[in-house]
């Protein structure tokens, strides 16, 4: 495995992108005993689930799709000789073979990025958006960077769109201006990111499998550096492969939230069907080397609050 491809897997973010339905009959729980169905094996997921398993009050019997729909089915068909009080699903995948085959048993999921996209704001579920919240984003952004006035971002608007219009209000409220950029192939990368840069004063990366490959992010990083443009991404492990920050999930802390909204959801019940809730902690992650490269002087106190610092 290469060394990107690696950083790719720890990210791995646009991976989860698409979820599978099934329509099989649900049992009705009735003990304390949740089913934690995780997508597939990946660090993330592994820390979220051990993050649950270490603070939350029931019995837990965990299931794994492996990111398979025939194992998915066999997991649906074993759940269901249990009583259930409620499911924990860990990605997309999981979510949405947990929705359609429990539609009585409540559902909590987690590390779903965009849950609208996968009919998750209606019914008896709730959950945890990945997405750190915008707002926070841009204004971790602009704590590193402060003379920032127009972010520049490439999406994919079969994609992305609905994230990209939130920003953009974001952006509003926050006297920033988005300048977008519409790609619909990877080929289509190079020649939008030159047209971009010398509009803007910062790059925002969005978690978007048509703008994020191995081969692009490469070449967006390199493109950057050489225009002096900051770029931000959304994962630790893109800082440390040379983006100049990253305000990212904590996974385990999810892990421990999605904890405490299971244990409340098995007491009183769905508080707010269709509700997402956004996590409540994230990762600031700096690298002083690219700071370096591009000339900026990070204030201090804003290092101080940095969770990690690639020196």
């Amino acid at each position: 495995m290469s060394r990107l491809s690696a950083i790719f897997s720890r990210a791995f973010l646009w991976l989860v992108f698409w979820a599978v339905p099934f329509v099989l009959q649900p049992v009705v729980a009735s003990s304390a005993e949740v089913a934690v169905i995780k997508s597939q094996d990946l660090l993330p997921y592994d820390q979220a689930v051990e993050g649950f398993r270490r603070h939350t009050k029931v019995d837990v019997v965990e299931y794994n799709m492996q990111g398979d729909v025939n194992e998915g089915m066999k997991i649906v068909g074993q759940a269901k000789r249990r009583k259930l009080a409620a499911v924990l699903a860990v990605g997309s995948k999981a979510a949405g073979l947990a929705r359609e085959s429990f539609p009585d048993i409540p559902l909590v999921y987690c590390l779903v990025i965009d849950p609208n996209r996968y009919g998750l704001q209606s019914g008896n579920v709730t959950g945890i958006d990945l997405e750190i919240p915008i707002q926070s984003q841009f204004k971790a952004f602009k704590s590193v960077v402060p003379a920032l006035k127009r972010i520049g971002v490439l999406y994919d608007p079969t994609k992305t769109s609905g994230l990209i219009r939130s920003a953009r209000e974001e952006a509003r409220h926050l006297n920033l201006e988005l300048v977008e950029a519409e790609v619909r192939t990877a080929q289509e990368i190079p020649g939008a990111i030159r047209s971009l840069l010398p509009q803007i004063q910062g790059l925002w990366m969005v978690p978007d499998s048509t703008v994020i490959t191995n081969d692009s992010f490469q070449f967006i990083l390199l493109t950057t550096l050489e225009k002096g443009i900051p770029f931000m991404a959304f994962s630790d492990s893109f800082v440390k492969a040379g983006a100049l920050l990253a305000l990212s999930p904590d996974y385990v802390s999810i892990g421990k939230q999605s904890s405490v909204l299971v244990d409340q959801v098995i007491r009183s019940g769905i508080p707010d069907q269709g509700k997402v809730i956004y996590p409540e902690t994230a990762r600031l992650t700096i690298n002083l080397k690219t700071a370096k490269i591009l000339g900026l002087d990070i204030p201090e106190e804003v290092l101080k609050t940095a969770d990690e610092v690639f020196r």
